[in-house]
């Protein structure tokens, strides 16, 4: 019943961020936001929001529906992208879940429900064995998942989601990197829907930058 009345309030609040999101908040730097050495982007020409985040947290768990509503309206001069965060090993089996399911193209399918299958439904996914009989059940071939699963193709993603995690300064997650120069964080900002609200803020902050002067 507790879990039934979470979702449902978690469902509840995820519309009306398409109307706070009129209401620009002015985020303060040191605040709700802080300045990181500036990293690149896929595409210079457009905004980049980063997702850092672990399926194994709670908070990220709690963002996803917001995440979601926030995906179905987003810009159009803006590029998106998860990026799993990693730093300790306990996170390591579901950071390869991340990339396997990526290299199976079965990413769009299955990373809300991975993030289900550990938090609702109290499934151990972040043992090896136990997430490669969650995997068989979501009709993936065992021979493709295990061997992605062991092969230095996926370590080689986890080293440089590693390296990801610290040149971003990711402290924890989830966290929004814009333009790979501000970093937001629920943490920071005071909730996972601060944090969109930010990250949205962030994102109209910088296109303003972009645009260029008017002639008087």
């Amino acid at each position: 019943m507790q879990r039934q009345r979470r979702r449902l309030l978690l469902a509840a609040a995820a519309w009306p961020l398409a109307v706070r999101a009129a209401q620009r908040i002015e985020p303060f730097e040191g605040v709700d936001y802080r300045s990181i050495s500036p990293q690149p982007t896929g595409n210079p020409g457009r905004i980049e929001v980063i997702e850092f985040f672990y399926y194994g947290c709670t908070w990220c768990y709690q963002a996803q529906p917001y995440v979601q509503e926030w995906l179905e309206r987003k810009p159009a001069d803006v590029d998106f992208r998860y990026q799993p965060a990693i730093r300790n090993t306990r996170w390591l089996v579901l950071t390869k879940a991340f990339f396997v399911l990526q290299a199976l193209g079965e990413l769009p399918r299955l990373h809300l429900p991975l993030y289900r299958a550990y938090h609702r439904d109290d499934v151990n996914v972040e043992d090896e064995a136990v997430l490669t009989g969650w995997a068989l059940k979501q009709g993936i071939q065992l021979k493709a998942f295990e061997g992605l699963l062991a092969s230095d193709e996926i370590m080689a993603k986890v080293q440089r989601a590693r390296e990801a995690t610290y040149a971003y300064e990711v402290e924890s997650t989830p966290s929004m990197v814009v333009d790979g120069r501000y970093l937001t964080s629920s943490g920071m900002s005071g909730g996972v829907v601060q944090m969109i609200e930010v990250m949205e803020a962030l994102v109209a902050q910088e296109r303003a930058q972009r645009r260029p002067a008017r002639r008087p």
